[in-house]
């Protein structure tokens, strides 16, 4: 009875929402892209099913850095712009709090994942959370993390020689390299951002760690073409009916309430012991972030204080989009290195070299500058980045009409070339950080060129001296991609993430060879909120089984 009522008042909002849709023509149907494959779906079941970038890849080989895809039951004022073009990126994220703001189903949805937190604010509301965060992930605090970050790795490592120690055979084992990593994300997290310990590597039915496991895949991935279509529909929903639907009875919601009660209870502890340590006098070792988040909440500057609710807002957006991207990141770098033996013996030889090194000087283990040597498997990690990133797109629309700048001319269907394109206010917009970071056409650009004709190849050698052409174009914040977005928006964590990832790489490489199971696995890029891996047939968990031997 419940689901007729739903699909009932689901059907009336569809039917209201193209009335009024029709009123406006569509500003984009001038533009190119690929023939729609069903009245009912568009392009939408070829874009969401099977794995990122699946058709995405081939429809900018066809049609270059922007391009249009059919929206549900042939109404052209639903086509999506999809874009490639890093001017066009560049401008939507810098005019983010202006005129180019997250849509509203859009930001609900990160409401009941993260709550009201940084993630979640736009405009005013948005630079003051940016502001009281942002002395707390600064370069200088992010590089002294990684003593704590070589720490939760090392503890990860034993775990995983335990496991080969009970094996069949004593020298290797088969790992979810995928749960480990995550656990051991949250764990590093807990100890930099918090001075806290989440114990998750040592309790695996840790429940926080239980609530956050894989929920972003749970919630979004889009497995079949009714999970697509109920998703999309959604979208047609007025903002203000989503908190209803938050209290119905499905699995999803279930999910996301549970994790955000949990996620809660966890920050309230938090901020208690915080505030009880702060009052006591006790002098702290080092400032972490929950010191700079309680500190401000004191000021008497309206403008540095957060309230209750986003103060708890913060701390889960920093537990769940720390731990779950960068764990998810770093599973398709292993991944990579599990396919390329040869990648991954390169690696291994940087690593023991760069030992030796540091135990001639007298010490036990390396530092910053250390791991800034290895210059190989930092190039490793920039590919890993550029060809899985795992925010891949990003989702958008105008308030009011608006023109896009591009970096390279387009050809219309009716043969006219733009060099600029009109969208009118409304109009949802795909920002492809995948599509860009990989794009073969804009990159042949002699003026553009920045990856090369080999785009789809996993080779971390373009990444050293010589190989990048000088004049790439710059967008993004780190080594010129697009996997932490730019402008306000820009991710604030990504010295954080890179530091952290490169440390668990290089220990989990000190210590072990990494391999595809001889039964072999599927592993397939989900296009749920985050790029994570999972197996074929099992598409709502995040999964990685590889093979690990022990080099000892």
């Amino acid at each position: 009875m419940l689901q007729i009522i739903v699909i009932g008042v689901i059907a009336g909002l569809i039917s209201w929402y193209f009335t009024r849709r029709r009123r406006a023509l569509n500003s984009i149907a001038h533009i190119a892209g690929p023939p729609s494959t069903s009245f009912i779906m568009g392009n939408f079941s070829e874009y969401f099913l099977g794995e990122v970038g699946e058709h995405e890849f081939a429809w900018q080989e066809q049609y270059g850095a922007v391009y249009r895809i059919r929206g549900l039951f042939g109404a052209r004022g639903e086509d999506r712009l999809i874009i490639a073009d890093p001017k066009t990126l560049q401008y939507c994220y810098q005019n983010n709090d202006t005129n180019w703001p997250k849509p509203g189903t859009r930001r609900e949805w990160e409401r009941m994942i993260l709550g009201r937190g940084v993630a979640w604010a736009q405009g005013e509301d948005h630079k003051r959370h940016r502001k009281i965060l942002s002395p707390a992930f600064g370069n200088v605090d992010s590089r002294g993390m990684m003593p704590i970050f070589r720490k939760m790795a090392d503890r990860m490592c034993q775990h995983w020689q335990d496991a080969i120690t009970h094996g069949a055979d004593g020298s290797s084992t088969l790992i979810d390299v995928a749960d480990w990593i995550s656990r051991a994300a949250l764990d590093s997290l807990g100890e930099a951002a918090f001075h806290y310990e989440f114990r998750c590597l040592e309790n695996q039915d840790n429940k926080l760690a239980r609530s956050f496991s894989s929920l972003l895949v749970h919630t979004f991935a889009h497995s079949t073409k009714r999970r697509i279509f109920a998703q999309r529909v959604i979208s047609f929903i007025p903002v203000s009916f989503l908190p209803i639907m938050e209290k119905l009875p499905l699995d999803v919601m279930r999910r996301l309430r549970e994790a955000a009660e949990e996620g809660d209870k966890v920050a309230r502890e938090l901020i208690k012991d915080k505030m009880e340590a702060m009052q006591s006098g006790v002098p702290q070792l080092r400032r972490d972030i929950m010191d700079i988040l309680v500190h401000a909440n004191t000021s008497a500057d309206p403008s540095s204080r957060l309230s209750e609710e986003e103060l708890y807002a913060q701390l889960r957006t920093i537990m769940v989009a720390g731990h779950e991207t960068t764990g998810s990141q770093l599973c398709w770098i292993l991944y990579e290195l599990a396919r390329r033996p040869d990648i991954q013996d390169k690696c291994h030889a940087e690593i023991a070299a760069m030992m030796k090194v540091v135990n001639a000087r007298g010490d036990q283990e390396y530092d910053v500058t250390d791991l800034d040597s290895l210059r190989y498997t930092l190039a490793v990690l920039k590919e890993g980045l550029r060809m899985h990133p795992v925010i891949y797109v990003s989702f958008l629309a105008p308030q009011m009409d608006d023109v896009l700048p591009l970096s390279k001319p387009i050809r219309t269907k009716d043969g006219r070339m733009l060099s600029e394109i009109p969208v009118r206010a409304g109009q949802y917009v795909h920002l492809s950080l995948a599509g860009y970071n990989r794009h073969a056409l804009l990159m042949r650009s002699p003026h553009l060129d920045i990856w090369g004709d080999d785009v789809h190849d996993f080779r971390p050698e373009r990444w050293l001296a010589g190989e990048l052409p000088a004049k790439a174009v710059k967008f993004g914040l780190y080594a010129n991609l697009g996997n932490f977005a730019s402008g306000d928006v820009s991710c604030l964590g990504w010295r954080f993430a890179v530091i952290e990832m490169q440390t668990t790489l290089v220990e989990i490489l000190r210590n072990f060879k990494l391999s595809f199971p001889e039964t072999g696995v599927k592993i397939f890029r989900s296009t749920g909120g985050l790029m994570t891996p999972v197996l074929a047939g099992d598409p709502q968990k995040k999964q990685l089984p590889l093979m690990v031997t022990s080099l000892s």
